[in-house]
């Protein structure tokens, strides 16, 4: 049986390869047949799986039984994929998301929380974190000892961190435009009043990432009395689509996103008044379908297990609504137009273009990140005239930002277009990415200071973090 799949999966691989089709259609084809052929794994069922077959004589088939049992379960619980985790355990403030902090800052969209300061000086200059709104925002703040936010507030930072609502189809029609008028540029006036200070370094993981750089392109041009961001910090984040298809067999849109894959999205997404959270949940979860669907398909269904609990993957299975008309920006100007890459963005009134960014750029994309190949993350140093500094660091889209073992840099040469030309002349480093960062970030966040209160008489501390917005739309009153 393994050597007539492992047969099977070649002959399928060489078939593909010899199609007279297009590149974009060959990517597609491709796609669906690693589903189809990881589908199909004799250990994926009972009589190809010895394990099981061993476990159902030693339980006498309490394992099936179990297996079954949970099998139906997820069958209308959870998209009928397996379920992955069990998160049952872990609360947040406490297990998830455990550092000090308070909600001081309040709209419709977003909380802004403050962290508590952990040394006697803080940096002049403080950082604000703009997280993405399609996961929770405490994947910055995981856990104890991997937690970003614990770390840099150890370093002499004053950390503010936008937290996004899970939104419902009450909030179908907040575009992307309102991310970034309630997101960053509402929290900017809250910081600089808490601290009294004019200048903020701004940081965005993911999508949060994208839209940090956004808002920097915004304020490039404009008269507002808003504070001057210092510099932009962009964690695991794309800015340029141009054929992401073609850079790599790996990454998100590894299967060409088309008018009739849009066609579908729009129609679903225009019926519920969002995309739903644990769709976002369940493609990203094909994209590595050994390690998050077949293996538990295995050790759940045919093995009759429960879940495990992970921290990890408990913030992964806390998934986020994205509202209608914010993904269908996303999706078509900046998908399948690349606006902001071409400078054709059109965001709250104002063209966005990144050649407007004078900022100093601090990127950072993982090498075996499944869902954003860091080919395509390379791109960004190509749209920017400040100081860029991209660093490529050991392991996957979460791992590698929170426990990297290591990272390339390359100060030698200039950018290119030719990534792997980068990275063949690149200096490998031992040690976690943190360390460069905190150096690059400390230089621009000005002498040290006593810390400011935790909010003030204009933005009283409220509720201790994490806020009520991680919460379900259904748990939010």
């Amino acid at each position: 049986m393994q050597q007539s799949y492992l047969l099977g999966a070649e002959l399928v691989a060489e078939t593909l390869d010899t199609l007279p089709v297009s590149r974009s259609d060959r990517q597609r084809l491709r796609f669906l047949a690693r589903l189809a052929v990881e589908a199909t794994a004799p250990t994926n069922f009972l009589i190809g799986n010895p394990a099981a077959l061993r476990k159902a004589r030693r339980t006498r088939g309490r394992s099936l039984l179990r297996g079954a049992a949970n099998f139906i379960g997820d069958l209308g619980n959870n998209y009928g994929l397996p379920t992955v985790v069990d998160s049952t355990g872990f609360v947040k403030g406490r297990d998830l998301a455990p550092t000090p902090g308070r909600v001081v800052f309040r709209n419709h969209l977003m909380e802004l929380i403050q962290y508590e300061p952990r040394t006697e000086k803080v940096h002049t200059v403080p950082l604000l974190i703009c997280s993405s709104w399609v996961n929770k925002y405490y994947i910055a703040d995981l856990a104890p000892g991997l937690s970003v936010i614990r770390w840099l507030i150890d370093q002499g930072h004053t950390v503010f961190v936008i937290s996004y609502r899970n939104p419902d189809k009450t909030l179908r029609d907040v575009g992307f435009e309102h991310y970034l008028r309630e997101g960053p540029l509402a929290a900017m006036p809250v910081v600089r009043s808490i601290t009294g200070v004019d200048e903020i370094n701004l940081a965005g993981w993911c999508l949060g990432g994208l839209l940090a750089l956004m808002t920097a392109a915004w304020l490039a041009d404009q008269a507002d009395a808003l504070p001057r961001l210092r510099s932009i910090t962009m964690l695991n984040s794309l800015a340029d689509f141009t054929d992401i298809a073609q850079v790599t067999d790996t990454g998100v849109l590894g299967m060409p996103i088309d008018s009739v894959v849009l066609g579908v999205i729009d129609r679903v997404m225009a019926w519920q008044g969002y995309l739903d959270g644990r769709a976002i949940e369940a493609f990203f979860r094909l994209l590595k379908t050994d390690d998050m669907v077949w293996h538990h398909v295995i050790t759940r269904w045919l093995l009759g297990e429960p879940p495990k609990p992970s921290i990890l993957l408990a913030w992964n299975c806390d998934v986020v609504n994205v509202p209608y008309r914010a993904q269908r920006y996303l999706l078509h100007d900046l998908c399948m137009n690349n606006a902001f890459a071409a400078g054709t963005a059109e965001l709250n009134g104002r063209l966005v273009r990144p050649g407007d960014i004078e900022q100093d750029v601090f990127i950072v994309a993982p090498r075996d990140d499944h869902i954003i190949p860091w080919q395509a993350a390379y791109r960004t140093i190509g749209l920017l005239c400040g100081d860029v500094r991209f660093h490529l660091v050991a392991g996957g889209h979460v791992a590698g930002i929170l426990a990297s073992p290591g990272y390339w840099t390359n100060v030698r040469a200039s950018w290119t277009d030719d990534s792997e030309a980068w990275l063949r002349t690149a200096t490998e480093h031992k040690g976690s990415w943190w360390q460069p960062w905190r150096a690059w970030l400390a230089d621009r966040s000005g002498p040290l200071r006593s810390p400011p209160r935790i909010g003030n008489a204009h933005h009283p501390a409220q509720e201790p973090a994490p806020g009520t917005y991680v919460r379900h739309p259904m748990e939010v009153k």
